[in-house]
């Protein structure tokens, strides 16, 4: 009896000892040590390390059911971490870096089923500047790929077929069609040519069969 007691009292100070060193902060207000926090149900929702208030090393975060939902992996500076975001079933749905909270370089999302690889993004500061490319969901082939500048698309647009060959080809400027575009048969041959002016078509716009005669001009105020 005297040592089931015993026992009992050293896996209470134990854990109080435990508990102490949780959420702590230092004399300066701080975060240091393992930090962590639970939702309403009791479940955890993160776990991670703190020093000098900067992230350290690796921050796991889970749904209300215990599911992994997010890995923080954070480099030596805590402001830079490799972020990987997982479905209820543990599949990889999306992996990129952070730098001071902001989506920073190439990030890949993928499906939460096959894991198929679905878009990739340039980011920087935050927003899309650079190639944001969508793949199609049966074949992997590249489906579309399109230029972008602070989050809106500027610059060039491709659109291919779900066997890879190249359907459209325009440009966007301020996040509007605007400039030369052209659309092409699945046998690669000129299908449409003409100008796009603030998302609208202008101009003269031509029309071809497949073997590139002309059929149609129509002009656009």
């Amino acid at each position: 009896m005297k040592r089931s007691v015993f026992l009992f009292l050293a896996l209470m100070m134990s854990l109080t000892v435990m508990c102490q060193n949780v959420n702590r902060t230092d004399a300066k207000g701080r975060r240091q040590g393992v930090w962590t926090d639970f939702y309403p149900n009791g479940q955890k929702r993160y776990e991670g390390q703190f020093k000098n208030d900067k992230c350290k090393g690796t921050f796991k975060y889970y749904d209300q059911q215990g599911n992994l939902q997010a890995t923080n992996e954070f480099d030596k500076s805590g402001t830079k971490c490799l972020n990987k975001t997982y479905a209820p079933n543990g599949r990889l749905m999306a992996t990129g870096y952070y730098v001071n909270q902001k989506k920073e370089g190439e990030w890949k999302y993928f499906d939460k089923d096959s894991g198929q690889l679905l878009l990739s993004e340039e980011n920087k500061e935050g927003k899309v500047n650079g190639w944001s490319k969508l793949y199609n969901p049966s074949t992997g082939k590249l489906a579309e790929e399109t230029q972008y500048v602070n989050g809106k698309p500027e610059g060039q647009c491709r659109k291919y077929s779900d066997t890879g060959v190249l359907q459209m080809d325009c440009r966007y400027h301020e996040g509007q069609l605007d400039g030369p575009c052209r659309t092409y048969y699945p046998n690669t041959a000129l299908k449409e040519e003409g100008q796009y002016t603030e998302g609208r078509k202008s101009g003269e716009w031509k029309t071809y069969n497949e073997d590139g005669d002309l059929l149609t001009t129509e002009v656009f105020e």
